[in-house]
């Protein structure tokens, strides 16, 4: 890999140099005195610019001086605390220093991609849409239920579009014929019930069906199975789970008329519905969405860098780029990554477009969960391996680091256990891993922690809550660890599997996947319990005993508040309510005609139904006929109207409230329906920026530990209870 400083661009040329000053400075040795002067003055100088908010030099200069924190901190630990003592101990000493060295290399690579994130807006169509591209919609599916592939449908008939420049296609590998001829019946007739549903909801909707001939390299194979059948300028792409707004195409096409050589306009996936540990500790709509972190700033970093990748929906690809590299990539379990680092090596943009644009669903369980985690983690190893970044030919410096620090993420769960157990080599065993006085350890291990925390708090505390990475990192770790070690054995070995999607729980239940978390919980409560016995038996190592047993309980905490995450909490809707204000008119009808309106609010949502209140209780309630809802467009002043029927009703101390479900007559009400419930991405945007403001970093950890408290403890009371039921 040859880089001359000609070809740099000022912008990395200035990082450069940047790095090569930093890197000069912080190799200096210096005496233990100047250390903590400089250390405290760094972390004072970190404290005060996080109150700026200015996006270019406040931030560079942030990121330099917590960088030269980590470095000073590396160079230490490399030169001066890895001295051989004896085999053990410097066995378990090199393990630590390899998972820190990792540690501090994705601290490097994320501090470069988050540099200076760029918040692209989306360009706007032309006034005359006869020169659009015209768009194939494609909507891939396996084996989600038509329910819920019938409201992603619904609402990519709702998108605003030109309808002699749009077509819209399900992608049906849940009916290939491989499967409606196979030697199983049940298979078969499954197959085929499934073809006829589904054939017949896209011919009453006008959508194009297709199947292929067999299942071959999942959603890759059947999305480059219908490129031989449609064929618009631009393809998007849609998850079966995943509503498209109705300005989707307006907010995206912009940016391929503008620039021909863009291959990709990515935009946010945004759910209306928790994760399992949202769900599981209540923190839905307390805090951030974990997605966020990734959609909200690392996407935004990442196309600063010419670099935003493809996330499999929520996205607007060109043809003629996509038949370049001969189609969707299938080499690896992550199609959607893939294919963008091929396009982007063969000289292709992409852009980013941070506004929510469809409305998805997220794994409602644990296990759910994991087979969705464990397929990126697969899949981006294997682009790792089979298409490196730093030796994949024509791409950018920058973007190879950007894909470099994507792909090396999934590394984490080696790093992870590795900062479990160590702990405990000390406190089990006596083994010294760590080579450092108590002295050493506040000049430079405190401020390289405390810098660590600022940065996270710093780059990311809008979108993210500090401590909360640790808590889902645990939670992935135990189980993707060996998802990923299975990949570096075989490589070509993990098969795509589909997320389960509408999954509904009529009980509270602990996960099946908790076993390895009791055996690790009990481990490391062990090293607690090892720690207050050295203290008393060891009090000459009573300063190094108490940071190691700091440490294990640190990590006692954050595994406490992983048991509660896996308590499945009940889960009994299969169509999520989401939090609105749109004000409408209930009308009543009576046997002659319309006999009551009321202004009511209506304050939740879903395609099923939803919930209104009103100060006044309805008079004619008694002798009604039906129900409607009247809302007002508030842009074109039209009105519509959506049947309803009450579900349920009671009174609070501000208002009346009623339950209402919406009873669509036809396919073109139930359209409508779609497009209250899903075709609004103003609203999902509010959604976004109203919910779980970061409360600082002190707070934060207080809330940790009551989660891991009292959500342990309602984990153990249910286990408990549980086996009292068996016996």
């Amino acid at each position: 890999m040859k880089i001359t400083l000609r070809r740099l661009d000022p912008r990395a040329m200035f990082l450069l140099f940047l790095a090569a000053g930093i890197f000069f400075l912080s190799s200096l040795r210096v005496d233990a005195d100047t250390q903590i002067y400089v250390s405290l003055f760094l972390l004072v100088s970190l404290l005060l610019i996080r109150r700026f908010e200015h996006p270019g030099f406040w931030r560079v200069l942030f990121l330099a001086l917590s960088s030269f924190i980590v470095l000073r901190y590396f160079f230490w630990r490399t030169f001066y605390t890895l001295g051989y003592q004896d085999f053990f101990s410097f066995l378990g000493s090199i393990v630590l220093y390899a998972a820190e060295i990792y540690g501090g290399m994705m601290f490097f690579l994320s501090a470069f991609v988050n540099v200076r994130p760029l918040k692209r807006e989306a360009i706007p169509l032309p006034q005359d849409s006869s020169g659009w591209p015209s768009v194939d919609v494609i909507i891939p599916s396996y084996n989600e239920p038509l329910d819920l592939v019938k409201i992603t449908l619904a609402a990519a008939t709702n998108i605003d579009y030109p309808s002699n420049k749009m077509n819209i296609y399900l992608l049906d590998d849940g009916a290939s014929e491989e499967k409606l001829h196979a030697k199983d019946a049940h298979i078969r007739e499954a197959a085929m019930q499934r073809r006829d549903q589904f054939k017949a909801l896209c011919a009453a909707l006008g959508i194009g069906y297709l199947n292929r001939q067999n299942n071959a390299h999942a959603k890759a194979g059947n999305m480059n199975a219908a490129l031989r059948h449609i064929h618009g300028e631009l393809i998007l792409v849609l998850d079966a789970d995943h509503a498209p707004a109705t300005d989707i195409l307006q907010k995206t096409v912009g940016s391929f008329i503008s620039d021909d050589k863009v291959f990709l306009v990515q935009t946010p996936h945004f759910f209306i519905n928790p994760d399992p540990i949202e769900k599981n500790l209540r923190l839905f709509h307390r805090m951030p969405s974990e997605n966020l972190m990734f959609y909200g700033a690392i996407q935004l970093g990442l196309d600063f860098w010419q670099s935003s990748f493809f996330c499999g929906s929520a996205a607007v690809l060109r043809r003629q780029a996509i038949d370049e590299a001969g189609g969707f990539k299938g080499k690896t379990i992550t199609e959607d990554s893939e294919t963008a680092l091929i396009l982007h090596s063969k000289g292709w943009k992409s852009h980013y477009v941070m506004q929510p644009l469809i409305s998805g669903l997220q794994p409602e369980t644990f296990s759910s969960f994991m087979v969705q985690r464990i397929r990126w983690a697969q899949g981006m190893v294997q682009n790792f391996i089979f298409h490196n970044p730093l030796l994949l030919p024509n791409l950018k410096i920058w973007q190879k680091i950007s894909y470099l620090s994507n792909m090396l993420f999934w590394f984490f769960p080696f790093a992870r256990l590795i900062f479990l157990l160590s702990p405990g080599l000390y406190l089990f065993f006596g083994l010294k891993i760590y080579n450092a006085n108590l002295l050493e350890f506040f000049c430079y291990t405190v401020p390289y922690l405390i810098a660590l925390i600022l940065t996270n708090h710093f780059l990311f505390s809008k979108v993210r809550w500090v401590f909360l990475s640790e808590l889902y990192e645990i939670l992935q770790s135990l189980f993707s660890l060996r998802a990923v070690w299975a990949v570096l054995k075989d490589p070509a070995h993990p098969q795509f599997s589909v997320t389960p999607k509408m999954e509904t729980l009529e009980r509270d239940f602990i996960s099946p996947l908790a076993t390895p978390f009791y055996w690790t919980i009990a481990i490391t409560l062990a090293q607690v319990v090892f720690g207050l016995w050295r203290c008393v038996a060891f009090p000459e190592q009573q300063p190094l005993i108490a940071i190691t047993l700091f440490w294990a309980s640190f990590n006692l905490l954050l595994l406490l508040s992983v048991l509660g995450a896996l308590y499945e909490q009940k889960q009994r809707r299969s169509n999520p309510r989401f939090p609105v204000n749109i004000s409408a008119a209930w009308v009543i009808s009576g046997p002659e005609g319309i006999a009551e309106s009321l202004d009511v609010t209506i304050t939740d949502l879903s395609i099923s139904g939803g919930r209104v209140t009103t100060d006044t209780i309805p008079k004619t309630l008694a002798r009604a006929t039906g129900h409607s809802l009247e809302i007002k467009n508030a842009q074109t002043g039209a009105s519509e109207h959506f049947k309803i029927q009450l579900a349920n009703h009671f009174k609070t101390d501000l208002a009346y409230v009623y339950g209402i479900k919406f009873t669509p007559a036809n396919l073109e009400e139930y359209r409508a329906v779609v497009r209250l419930v899903h075709g609004d991405s103003d609203r999902w945007r509010k959604i976004q920026e109203n919910i779980g403001h970061d409360p600082g970093l002190f707070k934060t950890m207080l809330f940790m530990t009551e989660i891991g408290i009292i959500h342990s403890f309602n984990h153990l009371k249910h286990a408990i209870k549980t086996s009292k039921t068996i016996h």
